[in-house]
């Protein structure tokens, strides 16, 4: 199959899949068949039940065998699924407004969207306030009540004698089945002697009463016990969703003092939106208690005398009401058994227990998902939508308005994938990848990924960064190198900048604060490496506008001046004035037009540069500008500000190593989390460059270009031991 298929992840077109592919990494480049089904470009090519795929273009057929972890998790699918559904309904929600007066200020469309928390919250919400006719309340009601009719029933279940023809020694038999004489004239083995009055038998066909447990009352119990232990692993997988999420926001909470404040306050505002619904984890935890009871019983009788009769059939339809027979109605067991069908038939009907959730619907949610975060993130970074729409796949684009004057676009491709782009120029792409990497008792999976990556690293293009489904518990359980492999958004890579990895699941709250540092990266690297701005200028110019901007202008060579800092209004004023003379002066009318066209590029080229270095003026913690743009002081080509409300300083610095620029942000909560390799998976839009992993050094980073950092240096006791062998794989 010719270049079938679409790599998310490195953003290029295939022939063929690997033996075991990644859930959501590859779609298909055109319109064909997916698992038997016509399918769209840029379907998904999932499993099916089985873990099989098969994919069909231009009548060419593929097929294999998915990894067998790569079946979504029910639990992380149903939350995914319902925080796109809360997505979906606050799109669609309409504004009513007020039957007269000035119309109010309504809403827009994308800020309901982006109002919805990136959190499962849907379990929380139906824990408080439950009504007291709540079918599942009710349901687990009854099972309290009549779990035990279920068992005795299960346990002594009622039968009908069946009358049934077998051969048996004449001594047993007791009455003489209809074809008994037939059947012995044609059995000659069976008679014991003749004689001239007839046949003496030794065997005989004869009717005896047989016990037939398929009854309709029994049939229905035996499947109530199948269908109550779907409930209740239902059930059990709701509570614990809710239970981690109500867990992270505890410790989130009790995390907020030692986290930097500027994070702190953030996830405290967001912690704030479910104030009132962190004290339920007691109830949680005790309507867990209740399930697993119910579970534990329940799997008992799957071992009891009616459940391991084969001859009950177990594929019979019954309607939810039921058929009201004699037993149904006088029998103390079996009326209650049918009270208790008829609770689940209501719970089902009224509460949706059969939530699996499609890998196809799953894929498409968990790239709503991690829109949602970008969306959120730049929020964070305090970016404002100007456009009213919310974001769609292959939908037009969004503009984002923030710091500096800075307008970013946001656009996602029909494959899902989401980019972040400025002037034209792509600044980030970020790939949603719901394959669970990380949640099948080992770290295979994701060593095998990450070689892949490490493998298809991109030495030209936009940063790119996979988001995939993993929990902080997960990513603990990983060797110390591999876990900062999987939270990085690629700046800090031994070998120099790759594929990034940002762990992201609707039930913990932190996917923002990761997915703010990728952000917050990507803005900001690419002015850095424009600094300082270098700006084509006419040499007979050359020296007038040096003398004229001294201070923030300096000659870079003969043809370009370099800008250290912003101008202030008068310094840019004066330089404008400068040019526009310039471009007036009397030439021979042969090169008037290229005179003025260089004068044209030179004042578009100032104001180029002037916008970047009003970007970096900016604090990238706060957002607050410098007072006085004197305070970005320029030093051999890289520079250094302080912000006067946060006191956060930033700037470039050169590495050591490869002399690569990089930007660095250095606050007091961000030095007490170095020497942790994972440290950052908390500092949001604190951090820039990576620091060193030495625990004793100070004020060093890691290098995006080479993956080297200050520590190392090739000294006694200032070795990094990340750096000094970056093969090490544990």
């Amino acid at each position: 199959m010719t270049q079938a298929f679409w790599d998310r992840v490195t953003g290029a077109r295939v022939d063929r899949l690997p033996a075991h592919p990644l859930l959501g990494r590859y779609q298909l480049t055109e319109p064909g068949r997916v698992n038997g089904h016509d399918a769209a470009a840029h379907t998904p090519v999932v499993p099916t039940g089985s873990g099989r795929w098969s994919a069909g273009v231009a009548g060419r057929l593929g097929e294999g065998t998915f990894a067998r972890d790569a079946l979504p998790d029910p639990a992380l699918a149903a939350r995914t699924a319902a925080v796109v559904a809360a997505l979906a309904t606050a799109s669609q929600q309409a504004v009513p407004g007020p039957p007269a007066g000035p119309p109010p200020s309504q809403e827009t469309e994308y800020e309901r969207w982006i109002a919805v928390p990136p959190l499962a919250t849907d379990l929380i919400a139906q824990l408080r306030a439950v009504p007291d006719d709540d079918p599942v309340e009710l349901l687990e009601q009854a099972m309290d009540a009549e779990l035990s009719r279920l068992e005795a029933v299960c346990q002594r279940p009622e039968a009908r004698l069946r009358p049934e023809a077998s051969v048996v020694p004449l001594t047993h038999a007791r009455r003489m089945a209809q074809d008994a004489v037939t059947y012995l004239a044609a059995h000659t083995e069976d008679w014991q002697r003749r004689s001239i009055g007839g046949v003496f038998p030794r065997r005989l066909r004869a009717i005896h009463n047989e016990p037939d447990p398929n009854l309709y009352e029994n049939q229905v119990a035996v499947q109530l016990v199948d269908h109550l232990i779907a409930f209740v692993e239902w059930r059990r997988q709701r509570l614990e969703a809710a239970s981690s999420v109500l867990i992270d926001l505890d410790e989130l909470a009790g995390q907020l003092q030692s986290r930097p404040w500027r994070s702190s306050h953030r996830l405290a505002t967001l912690i704030g939106e479910f104030a009132d619904r962190v004290d339920l984890n007691e109830d949680v935890q005790r309507l867990l208690g209740r399930t697993r009871e119910h579970r534990r019983r329940l799997d008992r009788l799957r071992t009891s005398r009616l459940y391991r009769d084969r001859q009950v059939t177990r594929r019979a339809q019954f309607s939810a009401d039921l058929r009201q027979t004699n037993m149904f109605v006088h029998h103390q067991d079996y009326r209650r058994v049918a009270a208790l069908w008829r609770a689940w038939a209501r719970a089902r009907r009224t509460a949706g227990l059969d939530s699996s959730v499609a890998p196809g619907v799953f894929c498409t949610g968990y790239d709503e998902f991690v829109a949602l975060l970008v969306a959120r993130a730049l929020d964070t970074l305090g970016y404002v939508a100007t456009t009213p729409h919310a974001p769609i796949a292959g939908g037009p684009d969004l503009h984002y308005e923030g710091p500096g004057d800075d307008i970013l676009v946001l656009r996602i491709g029909n494959d899902g994938v989401v980019e972040l782009s400025r002037d034209g120029h792509a600044l980030l792409v970020v790939v949603p990848l719901p394959h669970p990497l990380t949640t099948d008792g080992t770290d295979g999976a994701l060593r095998a990924f990450v070689d892949d990556l490490d493998r298809a690293r991109p030495h030209t293009g936009p940063p790119r960064v996979v988001v995939y489904p993993s929990s902080r518990a997960e990513l603990r359980g990983l060797p110390p190198r591999l876990r900062a492999r999987a939270d990085s958004v690629g700046n800090d890579l031994p070998g120099g900048p790759g594929i990034g990895l940002l762990p992201a699941t609707p039930t913990e709250i932190d996917g923002v604060e990761r997915m703010t540092r990728a952000l917050q990266w990507a803005r900001v690297a690419s002015d850095a490496a424009g600094y300082p701005p270098r700006i084509r200028c006419p040499a007979d110019l050359l020296g007038e506008l040096t003398a004229t901007g001294a201070g923030w202008l300096r000659a870079a060579d003969e043809r370009h001046v370099a800008v250290d800092r912003p101008p202030t209004p008068a310094e840019l004023s004066t330089v404008a004035n400068r040019v526009a003379a310039w471009r007036g002066r009397r030439v021979p009318p042969g090169r008037r037009k290229e005179h003025q066209a260089s004068a044209d590029a030179l004042t578009a080229e100032l104001r180029t540069a002037t916008a970047l270095l009003h970007r970096l003026a900016h604090c990238p913690v706060c957002g607050l500008v410098l007072g006085d743009p004197r305070g970005l002081h320029a030093r051999a080509g890289t520079f250094t500000a302080t912000c006067r409300a946060c006191r956060s300083e930033w700037g470039t610095r050169s590495c050591g190593h490869c002399g690569t620029d990089y930007p660095v942000i250095e606050t007091t909560s961000q030095r007490s989390a170095q020497g942790h390799p994972v440290a950052t998976s908390g500092l949001g839009n604190e951090l820039l460059a990576v620091p060193c992993w030495q625990a004793t050094t100070t004020g060093t980073y890691i290098c995006p270009n080479c993956g080297r950092c200050g520590g190392w240096g090739g000294r006694p006791g200032r070795d990094c031991h990340r750096c000094a062998d970056p093969d090490e794989r544990n």
